[in-house]
């Protein structure tokens, strides 16, 4: 049964901290502008646990046995610090900045043990996988909600930018893949096959693939590609096999015709096909000099005001062969739902464009297109009267329409044999866009750049473009978790870059020396109060002969 976290801030003699420091210590660790106690007031305790009721079933057993705002904020410290579970666990036991960034102010509270954090975890990524929605993306979009309407954060203007990251598996050779996937399936349907056939495959689950491939030309790795992926079909015939991971890549890399078996063409496979069993969601892709196998990770953030900082409104994981065009519309949606304001303008770069994205009710800023530049220009007057420059010889033709909707022109070429220059409505549609790029303004094109910084950010700490993580669900997490954390660091920043010097005026320093002997005053009386009201109080006094 779900049941959302009490708190408990109520303290006995010795359990504050700050009564045993010094000065100077208790003035940073009570600082309201201080990182943990920032992360305390707008992470913290701003996590709504009711987003997680439906991991937790009602009448039984399945209550959470830790603070559920506690777990998803360690997960965001984790991911802000760059370090690994174990670390994580030590400092939530003995780090008090991070003590109180959880909100552990008293020495005897305990932090959450790493096995509940793990089960958490786990219990959202299954959900993700039976339901398709990812409870800590809802977590982060109220959390980013409450802090856009605290700093007043308008959401009208909008970038975003993607990123190919890879993922924590390695890189293996098409022969080296199969077998792998092949030993660490057929586990499971081993006692369903007969003698004969669990005596063929004995003397795969023996061999080691990676010395095979070592010491073996390509000749003999053909051969014994199509020898095991044989067995893997008489396999799958006997099991009846549906579905599962070995049936994916058994349809992935080989074609069966008329009960033969043969290895698919190397060039013929998918990009999305599976990289490595041990991450089925990862996918290749190549950008550039680029080689990626795992994911594509697009960002979309507020754009720069003077009043407020930038935070990051929306983040999307899918596989490395994902298009970013794809993500522009769901963005835009998710950017307006975690702000509450409406898109106006869109900044981001050629590839997000296509002829859907243009077409949306939002000002799209697009920094570039996609191909090559063409080498006509196309100008369109107020009448009918169409013109198209050829931007390599400056001449200016004016272009006729065919019945078709294309414009020809005469052709600058060898006019005996192709006496037109067509130019298609696809070919017209991709000059027009280029042609409103050119007339954009600088400053409003190089708005889009910034996201690169936040781009970088999320990567941080990850070692050679790869991050910790194996599945398409726990790098969801992470990428959440870091967002979370980046925006926390730049409201931080900014408050400390903004406070006036003086806020309350001439006299703030005596103030706050004021207010702060209140508050010492009030904690020693609440000590006073607990130790007269204990019940070896009176004996104590009888016994030393003094009146009560």
């Amino acid at each position: 049964m779900f049941r959302e976290t009490t708190a408990n801030t109520q303290m006995s003699l010795f359990d504050n901290p700050a009564d045993l420091m010094g000065k100077r210590a208790v003035k940073k660790y009570e600082d309201p502008k201080a990182w943990f106690n920032q992360f305390y007031e707008l992470v913290t305790s701003q996590i709504d646990e009711s987003v997680f009721r439906p991991l937790f079933k009602e009448g039984n057993m399945g209550a959470p046995t830790a603070s559920i705002r506690q777990l998803v904020a360690m997960s965001i410290l984790k991911e802000g610090f760059g370090c690994s579970d174990e670390d994580l666990i030590e400092k939530c036991d003995y780090d008090l900045l991070t003590r109180k960034a959880l909100g552990l102010v008293r020495m005897e509270d305990e932090a959450p043990s790493l096995d509940t954090y793990y089960l958490l975890r786990r219990r959202i990524c299954d959900y993700a996988d039976a339901t398709g929605e990812n409870l800590m993306e809802t977590c982060f979009s109220r959390l980013t909600l409450f802090q856009a309407a605290k700093f007043k954060i308008s959401g009208k203007s909008i970038r975003m930018d993607s990123k190919l990251i890879g993922s924590n598996i390695a890189w293996y050779p098409r022969y080296e893949l199969i077998h792998k996937t092949f030993l660490q399936e057929i586990g499971q349907y081993m006692s369903r096959l007969n003698p004969s056939l669990r005596k063929k495959v004995q003397p795969w689950l023996e061999e080691n693939a990676k010395q095979t491939v070592y010491r073996s030309n390509s000749e003999t790795i053909q051969q014994r590609l199509a020898e095991l992926g044989r067995i893997i079909y008489a396999v799958l015939v006997r099991v009846k096999a549906q579905d599962g991971l070995l049936k994916r890549v058994f349809e992935e890399q080989y074609i069966v015709e008329h009960g033969q078996v043969t290895p698919r063409d190397k060039k013929a496979i998918a990009a999305d096909s599976v990289q490595n069993p041990n991450d089925p969601d990862a996918e290749y892709r190549q950008k550039g000099q680029q080689k990626v196998k795992g994911y594509s990770v697009n960002i979309t953030e507020t754009t720069d005001q003077d009043d407020a900082p930038s935070l990051i409104t929306g983040v999307q994981v899918e596989g490395a062969t994902a298009a970013d065009n794809a993500f522009y519309e769901d963005a835009i949606a998710k950017s307006e739902a975690t702000t509450g304001s409406t898109v106006e303008t869109v900044y981001s770069d050629g590839a997000y464009q296509n002829a859907d994205n243009r077409a949306l009710p939002v000002n799209g800023v697009f920094t570039g297109i996609q191909g090559r530049q063409s080498r006509y220009r196309l100008d369109e007057s107020d009448g009918d009267t169409v013109r198209i420059t050829d931007t390599r010889t400056g001449e200016v033709y004016e272009a006729k329409r065919t019945k078709g909707g294309a414009l020809r022109v005469p052709n600058p070429g060898d006019r005996s044999k192709y006496k037109w220059r067509y130019f298609l409505p696809k070919q017209l549609e991709s000059m027009r866009s280029r042609k409103l790029m050119e007339d954009i303004p600088s400053e409003e094109k190089n708005k889009r750049n910034n996201v690169e910084a936040s781009v970088f950010q999320l990567c941080f700490h990850t070692r050679n473009n790869k991050t910790r993580y194996r599945g398409k669900r726990k790098h969801e997490l992470w990428a959440f978790a870091r967002s979370a954390w980046i925006n926390l660091r730049r409201i931080v920043l900014f408050q400390s870059k903004n406070a006036p010097e003086g806020a309350n005026g001439p006299h703030d320093g005596l103030l706050s020396a004021v207010l702060a002997f209140l508050k010492t005053m009030s904690q020693t009386l609440e000590h006073l109060k607990f130790y007269f009201s204990g019940p070896g109080f009176r004996p104590a006094m009888v016994a030393t002969g003094l009146k009560y």
